[in-house]
């Protein structure tokens, strides 16, 4: 059974005198009743039919004190919930609708005026958890399907795809506590900050723009775009020397990469004294060639793009090689002669 509150304002009078009873009555009512704005945190946690009594006394005093301030959604609430069991309780629900309709075209006609039409969405949220607290046997699946396709409608409002977890939040702020140093640190990784971003979503329906997600985000993506930018310079230069070569100085400049590399293989072995007479050869061969280089590049410099300075460098490198070729060669000759002075001394 439905509370009716116009019926309970009625009750109140006990005059014979029908206008002053309801005047009088709905006084009462009004003056122990604190405005909904100015109600304690306590009586904000009241009972839905105790809110409903109270918001429904609230436009009973609208009605009686400023009938300009009736909104269609006064209106709508006192109809809905309340039931006119008689005559003068119809004409009060009928004087509500009829004030409200009124307010908002005098409204249109003067914005100064009246009511602007608004509904608001936590109203009618209020409104339905009080009808089903009211009449849970009135809930059919038709009406559950109804209530389910607006949840999704408000959540997509929202930027929800889901439904929230709140069973995950405890999780989600051990993740909170755990990243929050990595960001400050700019040490968060991509893996963390994808698997933060997947739990606050799943347990809010969404993640919250600007917060430690995003941020979290923001940081690897930063980084990621620095450590691409220092790969692409790199791999720039090297494109621009090797696009900057012609054929013959690529040849050039392989050939001397590969001395180079014939230089740091025997090198040890000059050090221990353990050098053979084949890399002896190949050295000298590949001195010979390297010689022959330089002289072609002093030849051709007027044509070539190598610099004057590039080629004073590799002359230079020519003559410390050669005499440490001439060294190297050298050696193994005295080392000849001496092992044959010896033997004949022996003989």
């Amino acid at each position: 059974m439905r509370y009716n509150p116009l019926s309970y304002f009625f009750t109140r009078s006990q005059t014979n005198d029908d206008n002053m009873s309801d005047a009088s009555g709905e006084q009462k009512l009004v003056d122990n009743t604190p405005d909904q704005e100015h109600s304690t945190p306590n009586e904000q946690e009241q009972p839905s039919e105790a809110k409903l009594e109270r918001e429904m006394i609230v436009i009973l005093h609208k009605l009686k004190n400023d009938p300009g301030s009736i909104t269609t959604e006064d209106a709508r609430r006192l109809s809905e919930n309340t039931e006119a069991k008689d005559e003068r309780s119809a004409r009060i629900i009928s004087a509500v609708e009829s004030l409200a309709v009124a307010n908002v075209e005098v409204h249109e006609k003067n914005p100064e005026l009246g009511q602007v039409p608004h509904t608001s969405l936590l109203t009618v949220v209020r409104d339905l958890d009080a009808a089903v607290a009211r009449s849970p046997e009135d809930v059919t699946p038709d009406v559950l399907r109804g209530a389910q396709s607006i949840v999704s409608k408000m959540q997509r409002a929202v930027g929800q795809h889901t439904a929230p977890q709140p069973e995950l939040e405890p999780q989600l702020r051990e993740a909170y506590a755990r990243i929050e140093p990595k960001i400050e640190q700019g040490t968060v990784t991509k893996a963390e900050a994808d698997h933060l971003h997947s739990l606050e979503a799943r347990a809010h329906g969404h993640t919250e723009k600007g917060g430690l997600t995003a941020i979290a985000q923001s940081v690897v993506a930063k980084r990621e775009r620095q450590l691409s930018l220092s790969s692409g310079s790199t791999n720039g230069r090297s494109r621009a020397s090797s696009k900057s070569l012609t054929p013959q100085e690529q040849s050039r400049h392989d050939k001397e990469t590969s001395l180079h590399k014939t230089e740091a293989a025997v090198k040890p072995k000059i050090e221990h004294g353990t050098v053979t007479q084949a890399d002896t050869d190949v050295l000298r061969s590949q001195s010979l060639a390297s010689t022959k280089r330089q002289q072609t590049l002093s030849d051709q410099s007027n044509a070539s793009r190598v610099s004057q300075e590039e080629y004073e460098r590799r002359k230079e490198h020519g003559k410390d090689f050669n005499s440490k070729m001439a060294e190297l060669v050298m050696e193994p000759k005295a080392h000849k002669r001496e092992n044959s002075q010896v033997a004949i001394e022996t003989n």
